[in-house]
């Protein structure tokens, strides 16, 4: 393999944003400067990790800013209101019903943020079907441990909060995964002077910049220069402890993406990593290190794939305005208030969310899935 150094340029222009004077002031960057000074430059995916994942400074475990909301960095199916929750109480209803109600029925949800979603679906099974709601075991797994108290406060003894699923060994039950596979840490990728290159991130007078190493992902090599794109993230250590906690389960994963020949089309130069702050997307990743979002495109042809070699079947994956329309046929039926029904169309509408994401159903063991 070549050691000629890559042209950068590619970087500049995938992330033309001008840099912001402070954008390597704040307390996480300190720290990781300090860090790539001792050890030298590191991954563009440990970064990524440091910045949405460091216990302390990371974006997601800032206890008081509000990051998903209107007055927030972003907005989720969440936070347009109850609707989002309550249709997907119906789905695992459905679910339940046609598996021969079993109890107890265990439901884990990753990502939870600050407890919404988990609230809407329990407010929903409570009154939808108390049986459902007798056996139901609520478990959210959050491995930092600011966010921890701050659900287990929220809800109680509606929940139990776990820091991760291997202590789960459940007979029957499901899994909830909205919008977690975005904010997976991902390898970033510049094609250069006829070779790839793993994009690094260090330091220079004390500011953050980007730097590079030789690399062999399995990706095509004829992709024009100055070429960026993400690798798919570590999907097989999510999985396989899923995988393992239930022998009969339905696993319930909600985001946007691509498939793999989308992702990778040659005319996608700049990839899709994006940072999210305000509700703008127009900042530089290297800035504001813990105190904006970063999220890239779901590769879904990755996780399925990585889905059957854990032992899971895979089911096609559609857009989330014809999985709700599904899940909604009966509650539509029963004329919901104007206000829901606006909830619902938001949840659907293409300009909206319903084209932009796509909702992927896996399942364990012999189990009836009772979908459409």
């Amino acid at each position: 393999m070549s050691r000629e150094p890559a042209d950068l340029t590619g970087l500049q222009q995938a992330f033309p944003y001008p840099r912001s004077a402070s954008g390597a002031t704040t307390d996480l960057a300190s720290l990781l400067i300090s860090d790539l000074k001792k050890g030298g430059p590191i991954p563009f995916a440990d970064y990524m990790a440091t910045c949405l994942y460091h216990p302390d400074l990371g974006y997601y475990a800032r206890p008081e800013p509000k990051t998903v909301s209107k007055k927030g960095d972003f907005m989720t199916s969440v936070s347009v209101g109850s609707v989002f929750g309550s249709l997907l109480a119906r789905r695992l209803h459905r679910f339940w019903l046609a598996n021969g109600s079993p109890s107890p029925f265990t439901l884990l949800e990753l990502g939870a943020h600050d407890g919404s979603l988990a609230c809407d679906i329990l407010d929903h099974i409570e009154t939808l079907d108390p049986a459902f709601a007798s056996t139901l075991s609520y478990l959210i797994s959050e491995p930092l441990i600011s966010r921890q108290s701050i659900l287990q406060e929220r809800l109680q003894d509606r929940a139990t909060v776990i820091s991760n699923p291997s202590v789960i060994n459940a007979e029957f039950g499901a899994v909830i995964a909205n919008e977690v596979l975005d904010a997976l840490p991902v390898p970033l990728f510049l094609y250069s002077r006829g070779q790839w290159h793993e994009v690094m991130v260090t330091t220079a007078n004390d500011i953050l910049e980007w730097s590079s190493r030789p690399a062999n992902p399995d990706l095509p090599d004829n992709y024009p220069e100055g070429y960026v794109t993400e690798g798919a993230p570590d999907f097989k250590s999510l999985l396989t402890p899923l995988s393992g906690a239930f022998k009969n389960a339905l696993l319930m994963w909600i985001d946007y993406g691509l498939d793999q020949e989308a992702l990778y089309h040659p005319a996608r130069t700049a990839g899709t990593l994006r940072c999210y702050r305000n509700h703008r997307s127009d900042a530089h990743p290297l800035d504001h290190p813990g105190e904006q979002d970063l999220t890239a495109d779901v590769n879904f042809t990755a996780i399925e794939e990585t889905a059957r070699a854990t032992g899971l079947s895979v089911h096609p994956a559609m857009n989330q305005s014809r999985y709700l329309s599904y899940c909604a046929r009966d509650w539509l039926l029963a004329a919901p208030s104007p206000h829901a029904v606006s909830q619902f169309q938001t949840l659907i509408h293409p300009s909206q969310f319903g084209n932009r994401f796509y909702c992927l159903e896996l399942t364990k063991g012999q189990v009836e899935r009772a979908f459409p």
